[in-house]
């Protein structure tokens, strides 16, 4: 074919032929070959206008975005003032990241008074969206809603908008209106549920959700979070109906078979769990979680399990600069090997909790035994950390004082106390394998401490000796302490008004001298613990000898550390609300163990 187009008849009929092609090609979707032709008449593409604008908007929905603007550049030569051109190299331009092009473009186009102005005014506020200049951009999505009121996209983006911001009541509040407006839209009601769950009003989530399923019963999306909602609101035998509908219509989906495994082990249904989590387990990864900015800086393979305690992860990883994929480990279940060669740098344990079977733990050495990796928390430490086993460990501490704890069976201890040998009362008594203060009593009768082993059946307790932690204030307070790597970083002060302790639960929200405590122990941890109780973490991490764990720990009128519970099961979390100043303890806790990856991953390098 020529590359130029003369005079000539023939020529213009061969180029038009070309152009019919090009058009042909595209409608059936073979849009490289279209390019191909069309590039193949490229100086006859630049002098006529409809075939430059068609070659731009083809590299645009192929991704070239560079050779979009080029194209785009070139039609605005052949067709200067063209809206439908400008337009397309806004979009090319905001596309390829010239921010400041494209809205220029965008201006453009509505001050002439040409084009179509709610869709410019929408991707006018997308790009606003792109470009972080959040006020604008909602004032943007709001102005096409005030054009027309049904564009679901600017509604949509609106939402989520105002959720990235943290406004969840905006949020919610743009939802419920828009389920006003579109009362028969099913997309509406469940997007409002799926806000509504967001912020745990479980039981106004469920009504949107039916009201949504009534008019889409086969919503995938709505099934999967109504049955989470009720499996959260108690309900289990509910939430597992409806986790079997969403798994009906996707029986491959990962998430809805650890749903219904998890309920089913809520009931008691062990083997029905397992054979859910099997499944699991031969699709290879259970989750991928990618990199915040590519390429990332390293490939973290994380060993998880369903029937176990595990280390909490979401928001440890959420937003870091490495991949990560989660694997489920299941007792009597032997991964393929080649799926597990997953091109990881490092393993991550984050099977936690050694009162929830050894077996598990077991089946998680099995695991990082088949790979040649560097591991952060090797299930062989975590074995050693249930409560009896700490208790001994550190029971000799200087300036500590680690209570006793004993293991014991329920029909043991109910057998002690009728021999009159029950252990000295006051004492702590929970379940193991429970963290949070739950199934957890201080007893200070015989009669009281029968009655909850009783309540424990076949599940063995921990008896725990009471030391009395409450300051001179009268007021009791829990420090907690994340040992990352080699660092020692506070995490949070929870003060109450009772012995047991748990942020949650505490007064704190509505007392501000409390969060100020809170707040100046975070800042300058060094005025609460000095030198000697910062030696006693110091020797604590020590002898743990894990990569990754917390300390709940308290100060008796003495200054010495009182040791309530060491482990790797830990909670952090970026849900702050009203205690925001925790956000920026809990990204050095991150960074911190991003950094202690990456030191292990070129430790392991530099020795291979």
């Amino acid at each position: 074919m020529h590359q130029l187009l003369s005079s000539q008849p023939d020529d213009q009929a061969a180029f038009s032929s070309a152009v019919s092609q090009a058009s042909a090609l595209m409608g059936a979707g073979h849009y490289q070959e279209a390019i191909d032709l069309l590039l193949s008449w490229s100086d006859a593409v630049r002098r006529h206008p409809a075939a430059c604008s068609t070659l731009a908007f083809l590299m645009l929905q192929t991704g070239k975005t560079q050779e979009a603007v080029n194209w785009f550049e070139a039609a605005m030569v052949v067709s200067p003032g063209d809206p439908q051109v400008i337009r397309g190299l806004g979009q090319a331009c905001h596309a390829n990241g010239e921010f400041e092009r494209a809205l220029s473009c965008y201006a453009m186009i509505l001050a002439s008074g040409q084009g179509d102005k709610v869709d410019l005014t929408y991707r006018r506020a997308l790009l606003l969206a792109d470009m972080k200049r959040f006020d604008e951009a909602l004032e943007g999505f709001g102005a096409v809603l005030a054009l027309d009121p049904q564009h679901a996209l600017a509604e949509g983006k609106r939402i989520e908008l105002l959720k990235a911001r943290g406004d969840m009541d905006g949020a919610i509040a743009a939802a419920s209106e828009s389920c006003k407006t579109r009362p028969k839209n099913a997309a509406c009601w469940i997007r409002l549920g799926t806000l509504l769950q967001h912020c745990n009003q479980n039981a106004a989530a469920l009504l949107a959700y039916d009201r949504g399923l009534t008019l889409a019963p086969d919503d995938f999306t709505a099934l999967y979070n109504k049955a989470l909602a009720l499996r959260d609101l108690d309900r289990p035998e509910e939430a597992l109906f409806c986790a079997q509908q969403a798994l009906r219509l996707d029986g491959s989906d990962r998430e809805v078979l650890l749903l219904c495994g998890s309920i089913e082990q809520m009931l008691g249904n062990v083997e029905a769990a397992k054979i859910c989590f099997r499944q699991v387990a031969a699709m290879g990864a259970a989750r991928h979680y990618p990199a915040a900015t590519q390429p990332a800086k390293l490939h973290a393979l994380m060993l998880f399990s369903p029937v176990g305690g595990n280390t909490p992860y979401e928001d440890l990883i959420k937003g870091a600069p490495f991949d990560a994929d989660l694997f489920v480990v299941i007792p009597g279940y032997s991964h393929d090997p080649a799926k597990l060669d997953i091109g990881a740098d490092i393993i991550v344990n984050l099977v936690a909790e050694p009162d929830r079977g050894l077996d598990t733990i077991d089946a998680t050495r099995e695991m990082v035994d088949l790979l040649s990796l560097p591991v952060v928390n090797h299930p062989t430490l975590i074995a050693g950390t249930n409560r009896e086993s700490i208790a001994e460990l550190l029971a000799d501490l200087p300036n500590a004082v680690m209570p006793v704890t004993k293991k014991v069976m329920p029909a043991d201890l109910v057998a002690a106390v009728r021999r009159s040998e029950a252990p000295p009362l006051p004492v702590i008594v929970r379940q193991s394998g429970f963290h949070g203060g739950e199934m957890m009593e201080l007893v200070a009768d015989a009669d009281t401490l029968v009655a909850f082993a009783g309540e424990a059946g076949d599940q063995s307790l921990y008896l725990t000796h009471y030391v009395d932690y409450s300051s001179k204030d009268g007021h009791f307070r829990k420090y907690r302490f994340i040992f990352v790597g080699g660092e020692i970083l506070p995490y949070h002060l929870a003060i109450g008004d009772v012995w047991k302790v748990h942020h949650a639960s505490t007064r704190m929200a509505e007392i501000e001298w409390m969060r100020h405590e809170e707040e100046d122990f975070l800042n300058h941890p060094e005025r609460y613990f000095g030198e000697r109780q910062m030696a006693v973490l110091a020797e604590i991490q020590r002898r743990v000898g894990l990569d990754y764990f917390g300390i709940d720990c308290g100060l008796d009128h003495d200054g010495n550390v009182v040791i309530f519970e060491v482990n790797a099961t830990m909670l952090i979390h970026l849900r702050n609300k009203g205690f925001e100043y925790k956000d920026p303890h809990v990204y050095a806790i991150k960074r911190a163990f991003e950094r202690m990856l990456q030191a292990r991953v070129e430790q392991s390098r530099a020795a291979s």
